[in-house]
């Protein structure tokens, strides 16, 4: 094996989700190496500057230079770099966690901390479990399965990876962990249940719980975990009356209503909680990612009070931890950030400029025929891609790759394997005018129009009449 160099060094790093003899082979060029920040830019070695509309990995949403975290974090390390919360406390946790139970819906009392939201997932599905465990009626003591949505992300751990029901971590590292169930998301662009559309369909995605639950058996049936918006699955937003119903179905049956807003949390999808408002509140909630601004590892999995009740007594304590949990430099950046957010009313403009951001990608949408559908909540946004806007045929995998990676070469950083928008909270229009006119550049571009020609000759020559331009705007001469 080749052990490829940067500057000097050899390149021994292993990246996640990373095809590695494709990366090692362009290192240092593009986005490979990235060695400073500068507000919402990342820069390379070359000195080439790149727009970060990914948010790094959807965290790092404050931008670059904040003084006032990087003070918290100064000061914290001077004072007590670390102590642990095993059997004992510190400040910054305890402020922390009072911090999260003030500015969430009311509903929660306690919270714990942890370094990512992974492992905040996984201590809200083991919560759940012991949480039935330790119920006095004996009924509950074997309630064990999690139901959630297919396709959804909820992190790298076994039970997260189990919960996400995706095929490809099945046959990677299955068998998965046992007791997890899924179904189908509420999409309804590609509707899983062959509905008609919303409202007609009369929320079949959200009655599915409710088939689910009577199917396995209440009695087996410990928690409903779900995300609010679904991030990975490209920004799919439910209908309005989803929340509540799925809610009430779990309120009918014992079971424990999760949401993980480890991604819409702390303004990402337009309201500091995407949850805040529900009029069913879960009973855990789970938050990472902007917690901390992105400056350092922090999580939290927050619980109300009749879920951490049921942990008191003699050895009833949660059996779950780990070594960095309630970090105190961790927690004083992430009481540093939630001033930050809270000050500036970031969820308020991730509102109004996803709003902004939104309409302009709907205009691109009447301009190009392969844009399917524009979705999304706040600074949260999903472009859908699609081959024929009649069978709506997707993309592939290797044809959305030319998209995305034409995009960043012309310096707009986003994720490569889908057109997603997540970008700093402190996004303002004239910037987002020129995320705009990139992705306008860049889907006009001949390199962009090559890739869906080829992809779509045989479907769109029966659709498009041949004067109008594949590609271009349809209504050009």
């Amino acid at each position: 094996m080749k052990i490829t160099k940067y500057a000097g060094f050899p390149y021994h790093l292993w990246n996640p989700y990373t095809p590695m003899s494709k990366f090692t082979a362009f290192l240092g060029m593009g986005t490979t190496v990235l060695t400073r920040a500068e507000g919402l830019y990342l820069y390379n070695a070359q000195g080439k500057k790149f727009l970060d509309v990914n948010s790094c990995t959807w965290n790092f949403a404050l931008g670059a230079g904040r003084e006032e975290i990087i003070a918290a974090i100064d000061q914290q390390l001077h004072e007590l770099p670390f102590a642990s919360v095993w059997g004992m406390s510190h400040p910054r946790a305890i402020e922390l966690a009072a911090r999260l139970v003030e500015i969430t819906s009311g509903n929660y009392t306690h919270a714990m901390l942890g370094s990512n939201g992974s492992e905040a997932v996984e201590a809200a599905l083991k919560m759940a479990r012991q949480f039935h465990r330790q119920s006095p009626d004996p009924a509950d003591h074997g309630r064990y399965k999690i139901i959630s949505l297919r396709g959804s992300y909820h992190g790298l751990g076994y039970g997260a990876v189990s919960a996400a029901g995706k095929l490809e971590y099945e046959e990677k590292f299955g068998p998965l962990m046992p007791g997890f169930v899924q179904i189908g998301p509420p999409y309804c662009y590609r509707c899983p249940y062959q509905q008609s559309g919303y409202p007609e369909c009369g929320l079949a995605c959200a009655k599915a719980l409710e088939e689910t639950i009577l199917a396995e058996g209440p009695e087996s049936v410990a928690a409903f975990i779900f995300e609010p918006v679904m991030g990975e699955a490209n920004v799919v937003v439910p209908p309005p009356e989803y929340y509540p119903l799925v809610g009430e179905i779990c309120r009918r049956y014992g079971v424990l209503f999760i949401a993980d807003e480890v991604t819409t949390g702390f303004g990402r999808a337009g309201k500091l909680f995407y949850s805040q408002d529900w009029t069913i509140q879960p009973d855990i909630l789970i938050l990472g990612k902007i917690i901390s601004g992105g400056y350092l590892p922090l999580s939290a999995t927050l619980a109300s009070e009749p879920v951490f009740e049921r942990f008191l007594g003699k050895d009833r304590q949660f059996l779950h931890g780990s070594t960095h949990s309630g970090h105190p430099v961790c927690a004083a950046a992430g009481l540093a950030a939630i001033d930050i957010i809270l000050r500036e009313k970031l969820p308020e403009n991730s509102a109004r400029v996803g709003a902004y951001m939104k309409a302009g990608l709907e205009r691109l949408q009447s301009k190009y025929d392969f844009i399917g559908e524009v979705r999304g909540q706040g600074l949260m946004i999903g472009v859908e891609l699609v081959k024929d806007r009649v069978t709506r045929q997707p993309f592939t995998a290797d044809e959305l790759f030319e998209v995305t990676y034409d995009l960043v070469e012309r310096g707009l950083l986003v994720s490569l394997d889908t057109l997603r928008l997540f970008p700093p909270l402190t996004l303002d229009e004239p910037t987002a005018d020129l995320v705009l006119k990139i992705i306008d550049q860049s889907l006009g571009s001949s390199r962009v129009e090559k890739y869906w020609r080829l992809a779509s000759d045989l479907i769109m020559a029966k659709l498009i009449p041949p004067k109008v331009k594949l590609g271009g705007n349809r209504n050009a001469k």
